[in-house]
């Protein structure tokens, strides 16, 4: 079965997104995604499908993911007392800012063996459990600085497996892929304008029909759906600010009509955008 390529965004004013959910997670999602993704689960059991390895983890998980790993939600249903946290990280957040310093050689290392998928043990789980959890609770620098020293525990610590253990690296990076990859790093430059799938049809070589199947083949959504979604996405993140009008917000999230961007942006949020920013902010 082919993951369906996830498009993540870094929460307002961070460099990761993080996210929690509690009880029950989430449901079983075959996917893929260029961001590392650290996961914590407090308790239960359940399968796990990380890459070619599936196995089944026991009173809760810790898990670190690399890039572009085919993966499954770990999250369980059943348990009443679970909690999860998934924290994804970038590559360019990893590959271009963590690992230009020396001192995080550690962590750079770290990443390097998540191609494999890591599971760690109880003992390290216990002891970081709680401070990831409470990652949710920090500003962005605290956040960040935080989650910096969790990293570098990970690092440091020999309570581990790896799920693909005799692997030398998970083959995942297809041309796929590696095409996605190139739409989404095209779309993130050009969203606020009008984007023509011609374009990303040239940019990939293909017609516009074959760029259209293939799109939906990896993605399991249409061109269009993906790109309303990640423009959504950036209108969220504007709308965090106070500073920007809502016309300003659609423009620079590349809607054009007010009735249009009204109505997709109700469609992903179940808001408008005045009452998302109304909730949001406790207006």
């Amino acid at each position: 079965m082919q993951p369906i390529y996830e498009n993540i965004q870094a929460n307002h004013g961070s460099s990761f997104y993080i996210h929690s959910s509690s009880p029950g997670c989430c449901e079983p999602f075959w996917h893929i995604h260029p961001e590392y993704e650290l996961v914590y689960i407090k308790s239960g059991s359940a399968e796990r499908h990380v890459g070619s390895n599936v196995s089944r983890y026991q009173d809760g998980d810790l898990l670190l993911i690399g890039s572009n790993i085919p993966h499954s939600n770990l999250g369980n249903q059943e348990h009443e007392d679970n909690f999860e946290v998934v924290i994804q990280m970038s590559p360019a957040f990893i590959d271009q800012q963590i690992t230009t310093f020396p001192e995080f050689a550690p962590i750079t290392k770290l990443m390097e063996r998540s191609s494999h998928g890591i599971s760690f043990g109880p003992a390290t789980k216990a002891k970081l459990g709680s401070s990831i959890k409470h990652l949710l609770e920090l500003s962005a620098f605290d956040k960040l600085m935080a989650l910096i020293e969790i990293l570098q525990s990970l690092a440091n610590t020999s309570d581990y497996s790896l799920l693909n253990a005799n692997e030398a690296a998970l083959e995942v990076r297809s041309n796929d892929y590696s095409r996605i990859n190139l739409i989404n790093n095209y779309i993130s430059e050009h969203y606020a304008r009008a984007i023509q799938i011609k374009e990303l049809a040239d940019l990939c070589g293909l017609t516009e029909t074959s760029f259209s199947r293939f799109f939906k083949k990896v993605t399991g959504k249409t061109f269009i759906s993906f790109l309303n979604e990640f423009r959504v996405q950036k209108a969220c993140t504007l709308l965090a600010d106070q500073k920007p009008i809502i016309a300003e917000v659609m423009t620079q999230s590349g809607f054009i009509e007010p009735a249009h961007f009204t109505r997709i942006f109700k469609r992903y949020t179940t808001f408008t955008p005045r009452e998302y920013r109304k909730k949001l902010l406790g207006w």
